[in-house]
């Protein structure tokens, strides 16, 4: 029962996504960056094939994560703003499982996003003799657990706040998780020995996102791929955060006067 609820719930989000034509604008930008790109790759120049494949990843990457981002955040608020979350709550639905399904939706679109990237980019570099080693595999493995994550902190902070003010944060999460961290171990150094502990216990709960990002050894050639326990202790980083965050947003949501 259950899983046919989310599974309603999930394939609403991308009928959404679909109607507001996210996909399709995504795919059209991504494709002509991808082209544009792989003209570079013509001349057969390795130096040029690793500056064109680490600028493919760093596009997918950036392209997915904010599809991630936009569709995730404004979820449960436009539920909210439109009164559409009123018929859903009349039915023999919780608002956990709204908020599980949805994310569970916002995941698909932005796994959607990012495989059709990747199929156009393969697509494009492949024409120009620019290929990649079979770590791709684990780079979109990878990728796709992060977006997991992406999707989750997004409905936390939309719980909280305006979808604007939490689409924005949770950029700032996003894309700025190694300048914090940075910032933080240098204010490690710097700081005296009654802060340095707090310092440790932020260091240590801020989700890193780059870990699950593999884009730096796509780019090379004839990387290895990562050993398997990685991969798994990246599937386990993966369920604790998701699981946090949705936690957090429930104990909003389900307090809060709709």
């Amino acid at each position: 029962m259950k899983l046919l609820v989310w599974g309603a719930l999930a394939q609403g989000v991308v009928l959404e996504s679909l109607r507001r034509k996210d996909l399709w604008v995504v795919a059209i930008l991504g494709f002509l960056i991808m082209m544009a790109a792989g003209t570079l790759g013509f001349f057969g120049m390795q130096g040029l094939q690793v500056f064109v494949k680490d600028l493919s990843v760093s596009v997918l990457g950036m392209f997915s994560t904010i599809v991630a981002i936009l569709t995730a955040s404004r979820m449960l608020p436009d539920e909210i703003r439109q009164r559409t979350l009123y018929p859903l709550l009349a039915r023999p639905i919780s608002r956990f499982d709204l908020i599980f399904g949805k994310l569970l939706g916002a995941v698909l679109v932005s796994w959607i996003a990012f495989l059709l990237l990747a199929a156009l980019t393969a697509v494009a570099l492949l024409s120009f003799h620019v290929g990649f080693e079979p770590i791709m595999l684990q780079y979109l493995l990878c990728k796709m657990m992060g977006l997991v994550v992406i999707c989750a902190l997004s409905v936390a902070f939309s719980a909280y706040m305006t979808p604007a003010a939490g689409a924005t944060t949770t950029f700032i999460f996003t894309f700025g998780s190694s300048m914090i961290t940075r910032g933080t171990m240098m204010a490690y150094t710097s700081a005296g020995p009654g802060l340095r502990p707090a310092i440790k216990v932020f260091t240590a709960i801020f989700p890193q996102f780059t870990l699950f990002d593999l884009g730096g050894r796509v780019a090379n050639i004839n990387w290895a791929p990562v050993p398997l326990w990685v991969v798994l202790f990246l599937l386990g980083y993966m369920a604790f955060y998701t699981s946090s965050f949705v936690g957090l947003a429930w104990l909003k949501f389900r307090r809060q006067a709709v």
